[in-house]
């Protein structure tokens, strides 16, 4: 059976998302880069913004000298791996198995759906009409046999949407006259040395490299030989990975103004830990890794994890790691304009059975006593009935 791979990117991914908000962005230079200072640097241009001589990696400055109509947007991850999972949500009403390379590009697996869903090219032009309809974010779309394959046509595409499909057997024909820096920029723990000596024997493209052989190549590159020699003509094996599921829970909460008093923030952060350990005894569960990630007033997020010995839904357990991790994400002396803590691991507890009747078991301490009190009367007369002095500041 043929395989079907598609490569789905949505160019400048966070850049259609502003757009999709805001129209007024839309036909015009935009980049996005911290709005805090200009000598920050441009992280994705707009592909007007591209053809104003613009780059990512540019600063912020020079970048507005060059093109004064330029549009700078503060990057929003929270919004930007929302939106990606929006997109996730969208392509699994019609593709088994996917898997993301980073916001806004997925590889999606066709193979055997043709009974189901038609044509593997009718089905990722509906899906292309599917997303503008929608979401507004247009796409192009590379169709293959290979990861490889259909990412580089997929990349390749000039401007959205537009969607190349490289039937079986002209994967060659294909791939001949593009760069070999395409290829490289996979495999890049040896780069630098392998580009060095392709481009000293003028191998620059891949319908080059696939003309030498491989035992010359071997001799020529080394270990790095083989999987160029395979990519170059076209040979990717590699299975589309669906993305393995992983319990967890997530609060978050936005801090507007931004705030930058510690034992304020502290008690922000207990009120979203009571509510995930209230969740947590609901579903009789425990967790084994807490995270948090707070993001400045600049748009730079930091962000720690700590792995607990022992799995627990106390906050008694849990508030003194909580504040670990607040110092050693906090080291700044700027305001921050939101918290997001995820709890992870998840397990069910153990529990110990006991040797003698219940009436002689020992009480359980005061502190879970009091959180599951607390439990009972906000289950009853609602979240905000009941507040901890430290969480009201």
């Amino acid at each position: 059976m043929n395989r079907h791979i598609v490569c789905l990117q949505i160019p400048a991914f966070r850049i259609a998302l502003a757009r999709s908000a805001d129209s007024m962005l839309r036909n015009r230079p935009v980049a996005v880069a911290p709005t805090h200072t200009p000598r920050a640097l441009i992280r994705e241009i707009s592909a007007e913004a591209l053809r104003e001589g613009l780059q990512p990696g540019m600063s912020v400055d020079l970048a507005r000298q060059i093109c004064p109509g330029l549009r700078v947007i503060p990057p929003d991850s929270s919004l930007t791996h929302a939106a990606h999972h929006e997109l996730q949500r969208h392509i699994s009403s019609v593709a088994p198995v996917w898997e993301s390379i980073r916001p806004g590009s997925l590889f999606v697996d066709l193979t055997g759906t043709t009974r189901l869903f038609g044509p593997p090219l009718d089905t990722v032009t509906r899906m292309s009409r599917e997303l503008a309809r929608q979401q507004g974010w247009s796409s192009t779309i590379g169709l293959a046999g290979s990861k490889l394959v259909s990412q580089l046509a997929a990349t390749t595409l000039a401007k959205p949407p537009q969607v190349l499909s490289i039937h079986s057997g002209s994967e060659q024909p294909f791939l001949a006259p593009l760069p070999t820096l395409l290829l490289l920029g996979f495999h890049r723990a040896h780069t630098s040395r392998v580009w060095q000596r392709l481009e000293d024997l003028n191998l620059l493209t891949l319908g080059a490299i696939a003309a030498v052989s491989l035992a010359h190549l071997q001799a020529i590159l080394g270990a790095p030989a083989n999987v160029l020699h395979d990519w170059a003509q076209g040979i990717d094996p590699s299975p589309v990975h669906p993305l393995i599921a992983q319990p967890m829970l997530e609060r978050s909460l936005r801090l507007d103004p931004g705030e930058v008093d510690d034992q304020l923030i502290l008690g922000r952060l207990y009120r979203l830990l009571e509510q995930l350990c209230a969740t947590l005894r609901h579903q009789q569960r425990v967790c084994r890794l807490i995270s948090l990630t707070i993001r400045y007033s600049d748009h730079v997020e930091q962000a720690a994890g700590e792995t607990l010995p022992q799995g627990t839904y106390w906050e008694i357990d849990l508030q003194p790691v909580l504040t670990r991790l607040f110092y050693r994400c906090f080291r700044r002396r700027v305001r921050l304009t939101g918290l997001r803590l995820l709890v992870s691991r998840l397990e069910p507890p153990a529990q110990q059975l006991s040797l003698f009747d219940e009436s002689e078991s020992v009480r359980p301490p005061r502190a879970h006593r009091l959180s599951l009190a607390l439990d009972a009367i906000r289950a009853k007369f609602g979240e905000r009935s009941l507040s901890w002095g430290r969480t009201l500041y």
